[in-house]
């Protein structure tokens, strides 16, 4: 199978592809997403697997773009991001993307999402075969009834042989008029709604299969019927006894003997089974997720993720698009809560400042227990100034805390990117010094590194 990749980070388009070709796959590898978009457009990939955050095209309007080829057959189109929070997957999902890969790539996650990847893209494959035989035996019907010369007993023969593939064809389908009036039935179509052949003929879609939040969307995949235009959707129709199913819906015009569309046929594939295993593993893959990222004791990030936050936040500031600062700050102390009170008492002075960190941190901003009793908060878009405010208001509200063994303080370091910063670890370096010197200052206190001790530390 063809695959293209979309990403501006060389290293990981070189271990992506490599992991790709050393599963048996063709791989055609672009820089970022308008490169991708000119691949694409001049021979279509069955698979795109695209970085979300590039210059230029980013990933959701590659997806966006890919998506507006319809008449090009169905591409799977996987997301390769670090984010993680639900309004993200979601606005991607909306934009067309099939699924996700976390970074940095893990090959056993990589080939578990290809494996889905080509069942789906396999089943499309199957399903486009069989609306083309339809098609076919469909035209060829057509053809023989524009024949003058052919006699009524082979006009006959013609419409039965029709009738039984209809009849026969493992798939549901049923015919149609501009209004959506049904006129045949298929026995696979019974198995699948419940209604037998007898009680839809004559009545319309709209009162039988068609919910009506689909009404309107129908209402126009039938209107390009009649103009002579097919369309494949997926869909939710609803049976006879109330339930629904998820279907891969595929319509088609039919022509009369002078080439004019005289309605429509209709081939539902039922998918349901697919489409709640794919959720079963989204969500199995979001617990996953969420488990690798989350520190147990205190359900704040873990060190890794806050890492990867970090490295985001510092790509973007040295694009220039937005500066950030980081926060360290140390429980003063805390051997003593664990020496005198017991492990257990540590863990919840731990929890404690956990909560009152997650309930005093702007909403844009990210908490995490980045080692032993020592937490961090990433504050994008904030300047130094604004950031050692956050942080003395930290300071202040766990002080103020009630807590049963003796009062909890802590200790901050505050930085701020500059540009001279070479990596993520220069702001931790700067920060962590910054923290060194509010405990020399007697603990319980904010200090941020400035002027030349700044860039010293980093």
């Amino acid at each position: 199978m063809r695959v293209l990749i979309a990403e501006d980070d060389s290293v990981s388009r070189l271990v992506l592809r490599k992991a790709l070709e050393e599963m048996g796959y063709s791989v055609l590898a672009a820089k970022d997403g308008e490169e991708a978009w000119e691949l694409f457009q001049k021979h279509p990939f069955p698979l795109v697997i695209s970085d979300w955050m590039m210059p230029g095209a980013d990933g959701i309007e590659l997806c966006r773009r890919v998506r507006s080829l319809r008449e090009k057959g169905y591409t799977y189109f996987i997301l390769l991001t670090a984010r993680d929070s639900k309004e993200d997957r979601l606005h991607a999902i909306e934009s067309g993307a099939d699924d996700f890969l976390s970074k940095p790539l893990d090959r056993a996650e990589l080939a578990s999402r290809l494996s889905v990847a080509r069942r789906i893209l396999d089943m499309e494959h199957r399903l486009r075969e069989a609306n083309e035989e339809l098609a076919r035996q469909k035209e060829e019907l057509e053809l023989k009834t524009q024949a003058l010369e052919m006699s009524q007993e082979m006009i006959q023969q013609a419409n039965l042989r029709f009738r039984e593939l209809f009849e026969n064809v493992p798939v549901a389908c049923y015919t149609f008029d501009a209004g959506g009036v049904i006129y045949e039935w298929n026995r696979a179509a019974a198995l699948l709604y419940g209604w037998q052949e007898y009680e839809v003929l004559t009545c319309s879609i709209f009162d039988t299969i068609i919910r009506e939040e689909d009404r309107e969307l129908m209402q126009e995949l039938i209107q390009r019927v009649m103009r002579g235009d097919g369309s494949t959707v997926e869909s939710v129709d609803r049976c006879r006894d109330g339930s629904t199913r998820y279907v891969l819906r595929s319509l088609f015009p039919l022509h009369g003997s002078a080439g004019e569309v005289v309605g429509g046929i209709c081939a539902s594939v039922d998918i349901t089974q697919r489409v709640e295993y794919e959720r079963e593993l989204r969500a199995l893959n979001e617990r996953l997720e969420s488990l690798a990222f989350t520190d147990a004791l205190t359900g704040l990030l873990n060190h890794r993720a806050m890492q990867d936050h970090l490295a985001e936040a510092f790509a973007r500031a040295r694009r220039g698009e937005d500066t950030f600062s980081f926060v360290l700050l140390d429980i003063d102390h805390f051997k003593r809560f664990n020496d005198t009170y017991g492990h257990q008492a540590g863990d919840e002075v731990l929890r404690l400042v956990a909560q009152v960190l997650q309930d005093n941190t702007p909403s844009d901003s990210l908490v995490s227990r980045y080692g032993g009793e020592e937490l961090s908060v990433l504050l994008p878009g904030y300047r130094l100034e604004d950031a050692i405010s956050v942080a003395e208001n930290l300071r202040q509200a766990i002080a103020a805390t009630p807590n049963p063994y003796r009062q909890i303080t802590a200790s901050f370091g505050v930085a701020e990117y500059m540009p001279y910063m070479h990596s993520p670890s220069d702001v931790v370096e700067v920060a962590d010094a910054a923290l060194y010197e509010a405990k020399r200052a007697g603990r319980n206190c904010v200090r941020p590194l400035l002027g030349g001790a700044h860039r010293q530390a980093a």
